[in-house]
Parts: C-alpha cells; structure tokens; sequence
C-alpha cells in the first residue's frame, strides 16, 4: 500500500510502526549521548586547573598578624604605595579602601556616611573583641566564627561601594 512506512503493518496495528520508529529513536540518541561523553572527556583533559585559595582557612602569615594583641582592626592610615605580599595584608588593604569609599561617601550624603560609618564601627568593635579572645578558643570554634567576620566587613564593604557609586551616578546624571 501507498503511503506505508517501511517496518509498519497495515493491518490497523500503527503500534507495530512506533515500536520500529522508537527503536531507532533510541539507538539514534544512544550514539549521541556516547559522542557527546567521548567529547566532554577529551575536552576535560585541556582543561586548566586554576589554584586553590580557601577563604576559610587563612595563610600563616595572615593568623600571626591577627593573633597580635593591639592589633586594630580598622586602619585610619591610608595603605602604603607597595602591593600587598601576603593574603592578610591584601585583606587590611581592601578594608582601608573600603574606609577611603566611606569617607569619600561623607562629600556625596552626610545621612548615608552617618550610617555606614555607625555599622562599620560596630562590625569593627565586634571584630576586635573576638580577637582578643581568639587565641583562648579551640581553632574548631575559630573555623565556625572567623568566616563570618569576614564576611560581614566584606558585606558592608560591597553595600558601601555600591552605594557611593549611586550617590556619584546620580549627581553627574
């Protein structure tokens, strides 16, 4: 009969030509699925392996720095003209940066400084008294604790560079 396809029964029975039509669905995607993972392993051998840097646990360096008694949290003195060397002094530089954004803030709204300035004192007086305490604590309760200090001054930090940045956009549109 015309119009029949090939593997299909004309008898009436046009489950007879899905079950062929399926099947050769499923051997078609079968080859696809094999190429694609053939592809995706070779493609995963090119692939460059980018280093490690853990946020939560800190260099060295860095802890010595903030195991010394005294040492202030928030740097009043703008940050030396070298690059950082170590993780703990990018860090002290990204906070001195983000205290210049709050101070320039202050020529744009004295309302938004006034409340910045409240919050990132708070943060850094929280800070400071866990320093002090910090060597007096087991380092399993330093790992839960430090990360959310951290991220608390680079919370604030973002929302104040967000924020000066409106302040700016707004008056020059």
């Amino acid at each position: 009969m015309p119009g029949i396809w090939p593997g299909c029964l004309a008898n009436g029975r046009m489950i007879f030509c899905f079950t062929y039509h399926s099947q050769l669905l499923v051997t078609i995607m079968k080859k696809i699925t094999g190429i694609a993972v053939a592809s995706l392993l070779a493609l995963t051998g090119c692939a460059k392996q980018q280093p490690v840097h853990s946020l939560v646990t800190p260099p060295a360096a860095e802890q010595q720095a903030a195991e010394q008694p005294g040492t202030p949290f928030v740097a009043s003195e703008p940050a030396p003209a070298a690059a950082p060397s170590s993780f703990g002094e990018d860090r002290a530089s990204n906070i001195q940066q983000c205290r210049k954004e709050l101070d320039a803030m202050r020529l744009y709204s004295q309302a938004s400084f006034d409340s910045y300035q409240a919050e990132f004192q708070k943060i850094g007086a929280q800070t400071n008294k866990y320093l002090q305490i910090k060597d007096s604590i087991g380092a399993d309760i330093n790992d839960l604790v430090m990360p959310r200090y951290q991220f608390q001054i680079r919370e604030l930090c973002f929302r104040i560079k967000t924020r000066l940045s409106q302040l700016i956009i707004r008056q020059a549109g």
